[in-house]
């Protein structure tokens, strides 16, 4: 085909790849007349174009893949780690029950067990009111207060009069 009637095809849209590739190699050579030095910069400008393209094509994605290839690596064995810790190290049972008291660092869920528990602490806790309260003294001490108050009431009724 007559590179004129290829140049009218092209600039009507009508060309097909082979026919536009055929078209750049015309242009790209040394044998281009000078009537249609013209289009020279235009085909090379296109060619030009075509081969970036191509190489950000072939390079791009092989980078692309090698990161996600990382990435997922990455992610599946810190997956994998988490699953195996908690297959390995269970959560306290009784932090999964509804009711549960900690006493001295140990978990308890039985209300029988936490009562006994408790009474026990009470009882190590509480002062025998013996020692508040000594039963010799509290006759003297009442007779003291009863006294004291008897004193006081004598002593307003006295000034009063």
């Amino acid at each position: 085909m007559n590179i004129d009637d290829l140049l009218n095809k092209y600039f009507e849209g009508e060309t097909s790849v082979e026919e536009e590739r055929h078209l750049r190699a015309f242009f790209a050579s040394d044998k281009v007349p000078q009537r249609l030095a013209i289009y020279k910069p235009m085909f090379a400008y296109f060619d030009e174009e075509i081969k970036k393209k191509q190489q950000k094509q072939k390079v791009f994605p092989a980078k692309r893949s090698r990161l996600f290839y990382w990435v997922s690596g990455i992610v599946a064995g810190l997956l994998l780690l988490v699953g195996l810790r908690q297959m390995l190290f269970t959560p306290d049972p009784c932090y999964c029950s509804d009711n549960y008291v900690v006493i001295n660092g140990r978990c308890y869920t039985d209300l029988n067990t936490v009562r006994s528990l408790a009474l026990e602490a009470l009882h190590e806790v509480a002062t025998p009111a013996e020692e508040y309260f000594p039963e010799e003294d509290m006759e003297t001490i009442d007779r003291e207060i009863i006294e004291n108050q008897l004193k006081e009431l004598g002593d307003i009724f006295s000034d009063e009069e």
